[in-house]
């Protein structure tokens, strides 16, 4: 089933563009993502991104994602399984390279790390309601920067207005145009994998075990 749901996520990524090819089996085979960028590479890819260069945006992505495994590994202490975590980390990231702007004086790996690590806290937030609660002020780990992470520090933090005001109606769209086109047992999975219309969210564990899979 995990097989599946990975295979699923690819399939929405790779309609965004984005060509993870067999690197979505980050776990076991986390040496095969993509190599960061050097700071050169990173700067002139930024700025044909903001140029309007659609594949530097996709390059940006992909040259990040093993930021998100790194990131997703911190959070292993919680109760949430680690494709679950890449999963919502990868979204985080995909937020951050839409909405960065180098006029902030901020490096890109910085701004996503906290988009990332952020989107796995809301996350960790809304599930909290249903699992185990978790104490604000147990030690999760250390953040990008070195500092001691503690769930209280971050929930509600200035960092979720990063995407208050960042609409992008044109990925919105495609997203929906993909969803709606998959076979009806997929999209089902998708519902109940990220909450989506109304459905309780759930992990692929408990997906499979309620679909028999």
């Amino acid at each position: 089933m995990k097989e599946r749901i990975r295979l699923l996520l690819k399939k929405v990524l790779e309609f965004l563009g984005i060509n993870v090819g067999d690197t979505v089996d980050y776990i076991s085979v986390g040496n095969s993502l993509p190599s960061p960028l050097t700071p050169e590479e990173e700067a002139e890819t930024v700025a044909r991104y903001l140029a309007g260069d659609k594949e530097a945006r996709l390059t940006l992505i992909e040259r990040n994602l093993r930021l998100v495994v790194y990131i997703a590994k911190r959070f292993d202490n919680t109760g949430i399984e680690m494709d679950d975590l890449v999963s919502i980390g990868t979204i985080g990231l995909i937020k951050a390279v839409g909405s960065y702007n180098p006029e902030k004086n901020i490096k890109l790996a910085t701004f996503a790390s906290r988009c990332i690590e952020n989107e796995i806290l809301m996350y960790l937030r809304k599930t909290s309601r249903t699992r185990t609660e978790v104490s604000l002020d147990e030690p999760l780990n250390v953040d990008f920067e070195g500092n001691m992470l503690l769930l209280a520090d971050v929930l509600g933090t200035d960092v979720e207005s990063v995407y208050n005001d960042v609409e992008d109606s044109e990925e919105k769209r495609i997203l929906k145009e993909t969803f709606l086109g998959l076979p009806e047992r997929e999209r089902q999975i998708l519902e109940l994998r990220f909450g989506l219309y109304g459905k309780e969210e759930m992990t692929q564990k408990e997906i499979a075990d309620m679909m028999g899979i």
